[in-house]
């Protein structure tokens, strides 16, 4: 299990929980409930109670069930949050630990009519605070942020704001005896590494000292995978050292701790464990992390309560826009923590450097060159943007049938594993049909990172991704949305990238319009997005990775020196 499971588990046999619960239940005496979002929380929870001894339950609810609802769920009945009003609930309780995002979000879409609860709100003792922005003030004599972390922050929060002042003084005391600060970068899948630039010109920097990118394994609940040889394989061609963060006598991740590092560069905010985890590392490391994608969905599809706690815990998480930023502080609660840099996308300086011959080499056969990018959130997974079941067999006919093409076929990393956890298709039969693809004499398989030299080399984009659209975009090229009526909604952003999309909502659909766009250069939308380009994607001009270093550099220098 992981240790998330494990910390909501302890804290649920807890005597306080208990009087809690046993409060609650007398509460709610012959009142119909149901629960709301089943994830690790409501899993550690109803692994350890039996939930119908304590209300009259008449099911749970999930945003993922709105699209593909299981019949049940750890034995209860599963419900479309639009049915919740007609069930005749008397009460919804959120199983959420920030079940405030989550009641905004029902009572915004008008979804209950019934009482909501949240199933336990931590009280945040405001002497507790007020004690621990003292502590905060003694340390950085700044009066207006202890006031405003008090007002703002969460205890955790708050802690975590103590804990990095503290280890900048011992950077102080590091860098005064002639130390250099210590970086360790983690990656769990290499598809989404995105800091090889910024690894790069720490390498060149005399301020730091750059150790090994630590490898972890995937491993969560409903996904485990040991990716650590292909990562490997890839950081070497990079030219990049790593070392395995595995310990397999323990089956656990390493404890990052043992690398001795100042900064502590995260890929992404899954899969973390406890030992690791941004509240954990604050004792002894500053933790900094870039979005591995580029955020296009609206905050309805955006994000879990683990994900926040992640983000609002950071010493500096680097956004992708100004508007990005308001995104984060409103869906990831990072409102007035000030950890939060709008600087743009390292991933998007690859397209300054040229292409190297390996990725030229992955197009053979036709003149016009195809990216296709299935998503992996096929049937109940959540954002439904896959329409991998509709046209998985479609593509390989078209390519077989289309000698004129050239494709790259460029999975999203967890396809593989979600179809055989939907049971559409074994692992098996999956790494055949890709086989398919590459035993083609005018297509390729590509599934590690650095794919932007395939994105410099196609002339075209087809998928049904999200970030895709947006890290294709400075190509210039045509983008083929495959769309379908129950896709996740794009936000603002993804809206104004939107308006430069072709969209396609069957396959017959497809190649009367590759025809137009690829044979007969009929782009119409060619200058839109040229123009929506240049409105927003503002860092478009500089070397962000550079930029994020001399923020860096500049910032600890300024705190240390």
């Amino acid at each position: 299990m992981s240790s998330e499971y494990s910390y909501w588990q302890d804290f649920f046999k807890s005597e306080k929980f208990k009087k809690h619960l046993n409060s609650l239940k007398r509460k709610l005496k012959n009142k119909k409930v149901v629960f709301y979002c089943n994830g690790i929380y409501f899993d550690a929870l109803s692994d350890l109670y039996n939930l119908s001894e304590y209300f009259s339950v008449v099911g749970v609810s999930d945003i993922r069930y709105e699209q593909n609802c299981e019949s049940d769920y750890k034995g209860y009945r599963c419900i479309k949050p639009s049915e919740l009003r007609q069930t005749g609930a008397d009460c919804v309780i959120i199983s959420s630990p920030n079940p405030d995002f989550i009641k905004e979000y029902l009572q915004k879409n008008n979804l209950v009519k019934s009482v909501i609860l949240p199933l336990y709100k931590p009280q945040q003792n405001l002497f507790f605070r007020t004690v621990l922005a003292l502590e905060y003030f003694k340390v950085t004599k700044n009066l207006y942020k202890s006031i405003k972390y008090c007002l703002f922050c969460t205890e955790e929060e708050l802690q975590t704001k103590i804990n990095y002042e503290n280890v900048l003084q011992g950077i102080k005391k590091k860098v005064k005896s002639g130390g250099k600060l210590r970086v360790v970068f983690v990656c769990e899948e290499n598809q989404k590494w995105g800091y090889q630039f910024v690894y790069e010109l720490m390498k060149k920097d005399s301020v730091f000292e750059v150790l090994p990118v630590v490898l972890y394994p995937i491993i969560s609940k409903n996904r485990v995978e040991f990716t650590q040889e292909k990562n490997k394989e890839f950081f070497t061609k990079q030219g990049v050292e790593s070392v395995d963060g595995y310990d397999y006598e323990r089956e656990t991740t390493i404890d990052l701790k043992t690398f001795a590092p100042d900064i502590v560069f995260y890929q992404q905010p899954w899969y973390l464990e406890g030992a690791n985890h941004p509240v954990n590392l604050s004792k002894y490391a500053l933790t900094v992390m870039i979005p591995y994608g580029y955020t296009t969905l609206s905050e309805k599809s955006w994000g879990s309560d683990a994900v926040r706690r992640v983000y609002s815990n950071l010493w500096m998480f680097f956004s992708e826009s100004k508007y990005h930023n308001k995104f984060y502080e409103k869906t990831a609660g990072m409102r007035h923590k000030d950890n939060l840099l709008a600087t743009g996308t390292p991933k998007l300086d690859y397209y300054i450097i040229p292409v190297k011959q390996e990725f030229e080499d992955l197009w053979k056969g036709g003149e016009n060159r195809i990216i296709w990018a299935p998503h992996h959130s096929i049937n109940n997974t959540g954002l439904c943007m896959s329409t991998f079941e509709e046209y998985y067999k479609f593509f390989l006919d078209f390519a077989k049938n289309h000698k004129e093409y050239s494709f790259v076929v460029k999975p999203h990393p967890a396809l593989r594993s979600t179809c055989a956890a939907q049971q559409f298709i074994t692992e098996e039969e999956y790494d055949t049909y890709m086989e398919e693809w590459n035993n083609l004499p005018n297509a390729s398989v590509y599934t590690e990172g650095n794919y932007f030299d395939i994105f410099k080399t196609s002339d075209i984009l087809v998928t049904d991704c999200s970030s895709f659209f947006a890290e294709y975009f400075p190509t210039g090229k045509p983008i083929i949305l495959l769309d379908q009526k129950n896709r996740a909604p794009f936000d603002k952003f993804g809206k104004q990238l939107e308006k430069g999309f072709y969209k396609v909502n069957k396959p017959g659909e497809l190649p009367k319009l590759l025809t137009n766009l690829l044979v007969n250069k009929n782009d119409p939308k060619k200058e839109l997005r040229l123009k929506i380009y240049k409105k927003e994607f503002p860092f478009r001009k500089q070397l962000v990775s550079y930029c994020i270093i001399r923020y860096l550099d500049g910032l600890l220098k300024k705190q240390v020196w």
